[in-house]
Order: C-alpha cells, then sequence, then structure tokens
C-alpha cells in the first residue's frame, strides 16, 4: 500500500497510478494566474463592506434561534388564498432577520428604511427627463455614440432659440453620468491563465505558449446586488420548505426551494448549530457557447450565468435580471492538427474547470461559515451559500461531470444499453474508481474522464452528478422531438416507399403545417420545415402543430410516439408538478418507450441508446430534488444570450469587442438598477411628458388631467401575445379593443349585409332577451321587450387576460393574448380566430366548453347599457372524449335544423380566450393553393389544438 504524502491526508492506495490519480483531483497543482482589472468605472461604494464579514464564534449575544424564545417562524402555515394548500418549513435555516452584525431581532422588529433618498431626487441625474433620456437612448433604442452626439447637437442647437440648458453636451457626458450611478455596481475583473505541464522538447504546439484572458465579476457581490432588490422581495424564498394540498395532504413541486434537494442541504448545512437561523441561498450556474456573427468570422464568445435558487422559477424565466452575466470564459482556439491530440483537449478541459474554480472562489468562506446580507424587504439575514444547479446542454453537460460524450451524465447505465436501469452516479463512487481503476478501464467501463479535476471538488457539499440540470430545450424539444422523431419520421417514409414518394409524402406534410391557421405567437411556416438554421422557437412552434400534420401518412404507433412525447413535454413544463403529475409523466414515458419500438421494428432506427432520448427517465427524480423544470432550462441562457452578447456586440465597432461588451453591460445594470430604484421610490408613475405637465400646471395652479389609457389593449396589430404584471386577482377577463373601425359597419343593418347575415337583428333581439332573462333572475327592474339603436361600433380584436403561469407570463402568472375578427389582418388577407366559451362553469375542460368562430366584435347601447359582444359560429363537438391517438378534442362547424350555419351573438364576458384548431387531413392531400387564412373554411372537421401553448394542454387535458 502507498500512502499519500500530502499533509493531513491519509488516504492508502494499492497502486501508483491511483495515488496520481488521487493527487491530481484533490491536491492539484492549479495553472498561474495573474490578476488585473482594466476595465475602469467608479469605485464600489464602500458602505457594504461591513455587511458581509465573516460572523465571529457565537454571532454576538442572540445565540440558536431554535433556542430563542421570541423565534415566531412557524414550521407549518397554509400558503395562498384560503388553505387549500400548506407548507412545511425547514427547522433549522429559518432566515431569521438579524442587524448588520448578525445578531438576531426579536420578532416583529421593524425593518430598515430602504433608503433615506428624497422621492425628487434623481441622482446621478438631474431629472426625470435626464434619467428617461438616457434609459431610452443606451437601454431601448441601442444609438451609437456617433447617432447620439447627431441627436443632441440638434436638441441642443433646437434650445439655443429659448435660452434652454442642455440636457447633455455630447454622448461622453451622458456616459459619464450613466458610469457614476452606484447601484448595481459590480466591477468587471480578469485573471490569466497558461498552461504550466510538460512540453514537447521541439515543436511546441501553439496553445501550449499563448496566455488566456477570463473575465469574471464577484459571485459574492452579484448575489448581495440581487438579494438586496426590493423588487424581488416578494418572489423570494428564504427558507426550503415542502408544499401540500391539504385535502389530499399530496405533494406538489414548483420553486427551487420546494424540491427535496435544497431541504437536504440544510440538513447538512445545520448539523453545525452555529448555523441556526440562516437563509440558505443555492448558486444557480449557467454556461454556453454563443456564436455571435457568422458572416465576419469565427467570433465565439463563452458566456457564465448566475441564478439563486432563492428566487421564483416566474422571475428567472421572465428575464428581469433574475440571471445574471458574470463571466466571460475563455475558447482556446488550435489548427486542426494539434485540436484533435489528447493533450490540447484535456488542457481545454481543465482550463473550463480551474476557471469556474477561481471565480467562485469568494464564495467558499459563505459556504460553510454565515456572512451577513442586506435583504430586499429592509432585513439583514445570515446566509449560507452552496453550490446548486448547473443549467447547460449535453455537450456541457459532459464537460462539467468529466464523462465521455455518449454516456448519460447521471446514471452509470452502459452507453449501449442507457435504458436499461442502474445506479445513478455519485461524487463518492467516482472518487473511488478513480482510485482503484486505470484511465482506459475508467473510459470503457464507466464512461469516467479520470485525469480531469472538477471545479465542484474544492467545495463543501457539491457533487457535480447530482448538480446537473434537466434541460428541456435540448434534451426534448431540439433533441428527442426535432433531431431524433422528426428525422426518424422521414427515414420511415423513404424505407416504406421509396424516395420518390416518400419525398412527395413529404411536400404534402410540408403543405399541410403551412396550411395552418394563424395564432398570436406562433411561429409560421411558409414552406414547411425546410430551412436551413433551426432555433430553439422553431423547435417549439413545430412540435405545436406537427402531429396533425402526419396523419394518414405515418401508423398509429407513430403517432401515439408523438403525442407521448408531446404530453411529456408539457407535463414537465407545468409551472406547478403535484403526485398526480408524476405518475402521469411516469405513464407518457412508458407510453413512448413502447410506441417507439415501431421505429426499430421498421428498420428506421437500430438502437434507443440516445442520451438525449435516455434523459426523460431521470426527470420525475429531478423534479423530486429540484422543483418544476422549467425554472432550470437552457431556454432561459440562450435567451440572456441576446441582451448580453449579441445585442452588445452589435453596438460595438468590433476591435477588440469584448471590453466594450463588458462596459455595455455594466451600463444596462446601472440603468436598470436605477430604474427600479426611482419605480420605488414613485418617481416613474405616467409618462415623462405628463409628470411634466403637472409639475407646470400646479405651478400654475391648474389641474392636469392624466388620460392615459391601460397599457396593452392598443396594440392590437401585434401579433404576440404580453406577459403582464399585475396582481393574481382573475382568472380571466376578455375586453374588446379601443380603437373603432371607422371604415367598417357602423349599423346593425351595415353589420348583417358585411356578414351576409340578413337576420343579423333577429339574433340580436334573441341576444338581448337572454340578457334580459339574465337580469330576471337578479330581480333587476327592466322593460319587458329589449328595445336597441341602429348604431354600433365595430372593433377589429378584443384582449384575453388570462391566468397562465406555466408560459411566458408576468411574475403574477397572468398573460395577455388577443383574439381578432378582421376583413384584413395586417393589410393582408382576413382572421377570424376561434375562441373557447363558457357554456357550464360546472364542468372541467372541455366539458364546460364549446368552440366558436369570431365573425365579428361589436358594441351597442341599449337602455343606456352598453353591451360588448361578438357575433360567432357556433362548433359542435365530435364524441365525448378527446381522440386517442392525438388526444386532442375533434370538433366540426354546427348547423341548424335547416342546414344554414349556427350563428349566435354572446357576451364577451362568455369569452374564455383564444382556441386553435388544425384540420383533420386524415388522408387527403392538400392543395398548393391552400393558404392559412383557408383553413377554416376548406375543412369540415378539426382538431382543438391543446399543444398550441402551456394553459390550453391543462385546460384540455382536465377534461379526461
Amino acid at each position: 500500500m502507498i500512502p499519500c504524502t500530502k499533509t493531513g491526508c491519509h488516504r492508502w492506495f494499492r497502486n501508483k497510478s491511483g495515488l496520481t490519480q488521487h493527487v491530481n483531483v484533490y491536491h492539484p497543482v492549479l495553472p498561474s494566474v495573474n490578476i488585473s482589472v482594466p476595465v475602469e468605472q467608479c469605485q464600489e461604494s464602500s458602505a457594504g463592506e461591513e455587511h458581509s464579514q465573516v460572523l465571529p464564534d457565537g454571532y454576538g449575544d442572540s445565540g440558536n434561534p431554535l433556542d430563542d424564545p421570541s423565534n415566531s417562524n412557524p414550521l407549518a402555515e397554509y400558503v395562498g388564498p384560503g388553505d387549500r394548500y400548506y407548507r412545511n418549513y425547514h427547522p433549522n435555516l429559518t432566515g431569521r432577520p438579524c442587524d448588520s452584525l448578525g445578531n438576531f431581532l426579536p420578532a416583529g422588529h421593524p425593518a430598515e428604511p430602504l433608503t433615506d433618498m428624497q422621492p425628487d431626487d434623481w441622482s446621478p441625474y438631474s431629472s426625470r427627463l435626464e434619467f428617461e433620456l438616457a434609459d431610452f437612448l443606451f437601454t431601448r433604442s441601442q444609438m451609437s455614440a456617433a447617432n447620439i452626439n447627431e441627436l443632441l447637437n440638434l436638441w441642443n442647437a433646437s434650445l439655443l432659440s429659448t435660452g434652454g440648458q442642455p440636457i447633455f453636451r455630447d454622448s461622453g457626458e451622458m456616459y459619464k453620468t450613466i458610469d457614476s450611478t452606484p447601484l448595481g455596481d459590480v466591477q468587471w475583473e480578469k485573471f490569466s491563465t497558461s498552461y504550466t505541464g510538460e512540453r514537447p522538447t521541439e515543436n511546441v504546439p501553439p496553445w501550449m505558449n499563448d496566455t488566456y484572458d477570463i473575465w469574471f465579476r464577484s459571485p459574492k457581490e452579484v448575489i448581495r446586488n440581487m438579494l438586496s432588490r426590493p423588487d424581488f422581495s416578494d418572489a423570494i424564498d428564504y427558507r426550503p420548505f415542502r408544499e401540500y394540498e391539504s385535502a389530499t395532504d399530496s405533494r406538489q413541486w414548483e420553486d427551487f426551494m420546494s424540491g427535496d434537494w435544497a431541504w437536504k442541504q440544510a440538513d447538512t448545512i445545520s448539523r453545525d448549530p452555529a448555523t441556526h437561523g440562516s437563509t440558505f441561498v443555492p448558486i444557480i450556474l449557467g454556461s454556453d457557447k454563443t456564436t455571435v456573427s457568422v458572416a465576419t468570422g469565427q467570433n465565439d464568445y463563452y458566456p457564465l450565468y448566475l441564478s439563486i435558487g432563492n428566487i421564483r422559477n416566474k422571475v428567472r424565466r421572465v428575464h428581469r435580471n433574475g440571471v445574471i452575466l458574470i463571466a466571460f470564459l475563455a475558447i482556446p482556439h488550435m489548427d486542426k492538427e494539434h485540436a484533435s491530440t489528447d493533450a490540447f483537449r484535456r488542457f481545454r478541459r481543465q482550463l473550463f474547470h480551474s476557471s469556474l474554480a477561481y471565480i467562485l472562489h469568494d464564495l467558499m468562506p459563505g459556504m460553510t461559515e454565515p456572512i451577513v446580507m442586506w435583504f430586499g424587504d429592509g432585513h439583514y439575514c445570515r446566509v449560507i451559500f452552496g453550490l446548486g444547479p448547473y443549467i447547460a446542454d449535453y455537450e456541457e453537460q459532459v464537460l462539467l461531470a468529466c464523462i465521455v460524450r455518449g454516456w448519460c451524465v447521471k446514471c452509470l447505465a452502459m452507453r449501449q444499453a442507457l435504458d436499461t436501469d442502474a445506479l445513478y452516479r455519485s461524487r463518492e463512487h467516482a472518487e473511488a474508481l478513480i482510485e482503484e481503476f486505470d484511465l482506459k478501464n475508467l473510459r470503457d467501463e464507466y464512461g469516467i474522464i479520470g485525469d480531469i479535476i472538477p471545479f465542484t471538488s474544492g467545495f463543501p457539499r457539491a457533487d457535480i452528478y447530482e448538480l446537473i440540470a434537466p434541460d428541456i430545450l435540448h434534451q426534448i424539444i431540439k433533441g428527442t422531438f426535432k433531431d431524433h422523431l422528426v428525422e426518424w419520421v422521414e427515414s420511415y417514409l423513404k424505407a416504406m416507399h421509396g424516395t420518390a414518394k416518400a419525398n412527395a409524402i413529404l411536400d404534402d406534410i410540408d403543405r399541410r403545417i403551412a396550411a395552418v391557421a394563424p395564432f398570436t405567437g406562433l411561429r409560421r411556416f411558409p414552406e414547411g420545415r425546410h430551412f436551413k438554421q433551426w432555433t430553439g422557437n422553431d423547435s417549439k412552434a413545430l412540435m405545436k402543430v406537427y402531429l396533425p400534420a402526419i396523419e394518414g401518412h405515418v401508423l398509429v404507433e407513430i403517432m401515439r410516439t408523438f403525442r407521448a412525447l408531446l404530453e411529456f413535454t408539457y407535463l414537465v413544463r407545468r409551472n406547478v408538478i403535484t403526485e398526480e403529475t408524476l405518475v402521469t409523466i411516469e405513464d407518457v414515458i412508458n407510453c413512448f418507450h413502447k410506441h417507439r419500438e415501431i421505429f426499430r421494428e421498421s428498420g428506421t432506427v437500430q438502437t434507443f441508446s440516445l442520451p438525449r432520448q435516455h434523459a426523460m427517465k431521470h426527470y420525475p427524480d429531478l423534479i423530486r430534488l429540484f422543483g418544476a423544470p422549467n425554472g432550470l432550462c437552457t431556454s432561459i441562457t440562450e435567451s440572456k444570450h441576446i441582451d448580453a452578447v449579441k445585442d452588445p456586440y452589435r453596438r460595438t465597432n468590433r476591435n477588440k469587442p469584448l471590453g466594450q461588451m463588458l462596459i455595455i453591460n455594466q451600463r444596462l445594470d446601472k440603468l436598470a438598477a436605477s430604474r427600479r430604484d426611482f419605480s420605488r421610490r414613485g418617481m416613474l408613475e405616467g409618462s415623462c411628458l405628463t409628470a411634466t405637465m403637472q409639475l407646470f400646471s400646479t405651478r400654475d395652479g391648474r389641474a392636469h388631467s392624466n388620460t392615459s389609457e391601460a397599457p396593452g389593449l392598443n396594440r392590437c396589430n401585434e401579433d404576440t401575445d404580453e406577459a403582464v404584471d399585475c396582481p393574481t386577482s382573475i382568472e380571466v377577463h376578455v375586453e374588446l379593443a379601443r380603437t373603432p373601425q371607422t371604415k367598417r359597419a357602423r349599423t346593425v343593418t351595415e353589420l348583417a349585409a358585411e356578414l351576409n347575415l340578413q337576420h343579423l337583428p333577429t339574433i340580436l333581439e334573441e341576444f338581448l332577451l337572454q340578457q334580459l332573462d339574465a337580469y330576471d333572475n337578479c330581480d333587476s327592474d327592466l322593460p319587458e321587450w329589449p328595445t336597441y339603436g341602429n348604431k354600433i361600433t365595430v372593433v377589429n380584436a378584443a384582449a384575453a387576460l388570462f391566468y397562465a403561469p406555466s408560459d411566458i407570463s408576468g411574475i403574477g402568472g397572468m398573460r395577455r393574448e388577443y383574439i381578432r375578427s378582421c376583413h384584413s389582418w395586417q393589410n393582408g388577407a382576413p382572421r377570424y380566430d376561434c375562441a373557447f366559451v363558457n357554456t357550464d362553469s360546472g364542468l372541467k375542460g372541455m366539458y364546460g366548453l364549446d368552440i366558436v368562430r369570431i365573425l365579428a366584435f361589436f358594441s351597442f347601447v341599449s337602455q343606456s347599457k352598453r353591451y360588448p359582444c361578438a357575433v360567432v359560429r357556433w362548433f359542435d363537438r365530435v364524441g365525448d372524449k378527446p381522440d386517442t391517438d392525438t388526444g386532442m378534442w375533434i370538433v366540426r362547424p354546427a348547423f341548424t335544423a335547416q342546414r344554414r350555419p349556427s350563428i349566435g351573438i354572446i357576451h364577451v364576458d362568455t369569452l374564455y380566450r383564444a382556441a386553435h384548431l388544425i384540420p383533420l387531413y386524415a388522408t387527403r392531400p392538400v392543395s398548393r393553393n391552400l393558404k392559412p387564412h383557408h383553413s377554416y373554411d376548406s375543412f369540415t372537421a378539426f382538431y382543438i389544438n391543446k399543444f398550441i401553448d402551456h394553459h390550453a394542454f391543462s385546460l384540455l387535458s382536465d377534461s379526461y
């Protein structure tokens, strides 16, 4: 036996190979590092230094919070309205408020004021106009310095005749003002590293002599800024918890702190009584290379992002700086001769891990001893850090876990048989293997690259195998759906029908996809699937319309394979996942594995040992571990690429762009922090113009009315839905657009002629009688026979505001979409959307809903009361349950006993939201001349597309 000779290490090894690998992993000699800080901005505020000191033993005089009778934090309490749900909170890491020295405060102690600045203090700006101008030019319009100078010259010239003072003299003065903002200021730093290993005696590869620069910001200071944000104070979980439904005691998972991982980490941390009462802050990381410009050469960047597990998934997903850029990692480039050598590959991997370890080193002290930080609710809390999940695609996961490509990063399943049951990987098991086996056996038998030091090796409680997060975007949407199943369908058709006929079928599938009716937020495929550069959003859009498009061209088993995958995707994307949902997820995984066998039986594929597809198997356990996966998806970091990397790059002059990108990001952070601060102090209400007019009218002694309209209702020409930040006080509300259409009908008679509905006045009278009956039931005094004027107001759209937390929505989960009915949409073809109508609120899903097509939105006045209405064509459901193969309900246009279309008028209050229908193509080929606006008029039966978004999926899945 051979002992380890490092001081304090008591390990023994059977052979010299085990000792060498042990030393490489646990006692490494890291590459040389040089530190510099060339990006000079304003100095960091020294006022915050006292807030991060390591607490002394005993933490003052307060002692253990669990022994303190003033500790009133309940271990369980109801959450949300009523008593439908309750939570059990961790008993030791309780997030108890303290003072700036770490001494615990008694219960009910008031929070410190968030600021002592006056509500008219715009520092460092002189006025609201100055701030709004800087924010508009730099953040919103992203104007170049030259254009800013030109604009300011013109503006300042206009002020000369009136004797006014310029806002900014030039772009330099504006930048200097932004840079002097103390809020959101975390300096960029740089360290340099180089290869320090053995070199050949001649023909030394260039990469061995190169120096690699890594730019980073202190993660501790970034976290301090995040925790101190008042706008996050209502969206932060201070304690790990387990949430249950009161009626059944069944558990559910939502935000990160609801998972088992945070609870188990708290158990481990709290073994030290000195940590009791602290707040556990998990560090969530994400990295991914991105290319900013292909046309001008290879311009790759390697951003590293940071978030914390305490902020809720909705905040992280809506990109409100809940995910922060903290570093640009180095990308070693090499010619083909040396790029494939083992030495270069090993160096590139180790450079990645060593860089992460160095960037995160200032968090290390706070992982074992609490430090004090100020939170946005005005209280100080003791904080304990811990490395949490890492958001990455498969290629990045392999790099992180030091695993051979083709193996699973989570379990020990053999590379050739990934779907066999296997134990999960663990740090302890990997360490034991590294000590016992040589590098070749490690690689061949376990898929482990044993000569790389993982960045987690020096951090407490960090197991990289456990910390690999699920990745819906690359594993499921772009991987299993687009790269696997969609490609397999093409291969299957060619194997079954030959290339010529298969191409004809694929062309028909493309025509079906292109002919799908428009819907708010749905990406169009005018040429079908055939385009070169696929994005994640393209794959998501194709998922929504692909299943009906292949019906009739493939076997039922293939249809059911796609259905299982789609249902899995939408289930794991839910904002809240219950125990019942987990059972359903496991069922659809089994269905997927069962039905996909058709591809192997037909000879389309030979194996299903595909790591991204295999990852589906681990989702139930990962949900229990980390909560709902939609808060840890790479779609979050990929979206961040646009704001943090791609847009800043486009603003540079391309000469050493990285330094310019760092400054741009820092200024964006400062402007965002100033806007949050001014908004919190109530200084940004209304527009800048109305505020200025109000100021002058107040000085003149005159009142000024605010005529601004509610946002969003006049944006009906945009084909996008909106995330709406408003309280979750309603489930759904529909309101007509506010812009009347002067070129459309202005009377009932004209509308009847426009729609070719001569009996429309009769239908309107029937509608009013129904409204009268409703008021009679409420004992309201109305005349026996309703009357109305002939004058009406026609609009082209209605806005539906509803609760859709699993889709892109505001922090409160609210989302706005537009339902359209117009003769010409965006100066093109007509558009008449479909919608759900509430017909029986006592029934769930489609049993209480019907489908209509909106022919016109209008309003009229009867007996001094305005009625917002819609002329609709009704649809009938086909059958009493969804279609077995697709899982979607089928409807068809309804007709009267006289075989005329069933037309009605409904109050917009009965509308629920927009619905998307896809034709039931069956085996019918689609004409090349069929356009999307023909879709609803050219077919006799339709699927209600439950995959159009996550809200529709949940709504329609409640029916069975």
